[in-house]
């Protein structure tokens, strides 16, 4: 996902991402600036008195002179990797992430973890479910893709020789010469629960606001009562002792 598709030489700042254009470019940041941080302001109360990238589109500073605060021999300075790399699972990535901001006064790590399971986990969880319950069926022999199973529950297009003679000397398909090849759900049920576990680590390690904690319960719910027939439970001779 990270390979460029698109490749140029000349770049028009009008035409980045909106995110490369929020880079403050001041040389230096004045006595207002330490000043109005004792209040803690939303940066947008600051932003008409700041110099940034987005502010000088249109002129020729907004290629060039540039500024920054602190010099480095290097920009290419740092770890050749990230943790996020290092770091195999994502219950290890969010405990590597969150027991940092444990160690940090200014870092609320519970407010932390309810940030990342709002803005991350809980809309690919409901995404997937959604994918899920709306997707299509693939053959997994000639690629066809069904809107719904077929009652035959195998693939009913044309194999490939049929087509041909059917393109050729307009015969009808005649039966027995269908495709037959298996069926397969492009959505799996582990791409619906790949965050469950990790969600729950967070919430019973590091804790999350009541509304969050509730949403993800009513999520995981919903998972289950998808992938788990209620009325069917799988009982042992035990249970009848």
């Amino acid at each position: 996902m990270d390979a460029p598709l698109v490749l140029t030489t000349r770049l028009n700042p009008t035409e980045v991402d909106k995110e490369a254009l929020n880079v403050d470019s001041a040389w230096f940041y004045e006595r207002w600036f330490y000043e109005a941080t004792q209040s803690q302001p939303h940066p947008k109360q600051l932003a008409d008195k700041m110099d940034y990238v987005e502010r000088r589109l249109g002129t020729a500073a907004a290629v060039r002179g540039l500024g920054f605060t602190h010099n480095t021999s290097d920009m290419a300075e740092g770890p050749p990797l990230s943790a996020y790399k290092t770091l195999e699972t994502m219950i290890d990535k969010m405990n590597g992430q969150l027991s940092l901001g444990q160690k940090l006064r200014s870092v609320n790590v519970r407010l932390v973890a309810s940030s990342v399971i709002r803005s991350h986990f809980l809309p690919d969880l409901r995404g997937n479910l959604v994918a899920f319950t709306k997707q299509k069926v693939r053959c997994l022999k000639c690629g066809h893709s069904y809107r719904r199973m077929p009652l035959a529950a195998k693939c009913i297009q044309a194999s490939s020789y049929t087509r041909k003679g059917m393109a050729t000397y307009g015969v009808k398909k005649a039966e027995g010469e269908m495709c037959n090849g298996n069926l397969a759900l492009t959505v799996t049920e582990g791409a619906v629960r790949k965050y469950i576990q990790v969600t729950k680590h967070v919430m019973d390690t590091y804790g999350v606001d009541l509304y969050t904690q509730q949403n993800v319960e009513w999520l995981a719910d919903s998972v289950e009562s998808l992938f788990n027939n209620d009325k069917a439970k799988q009982m042992s001779l035990a249970d009848f002792l």
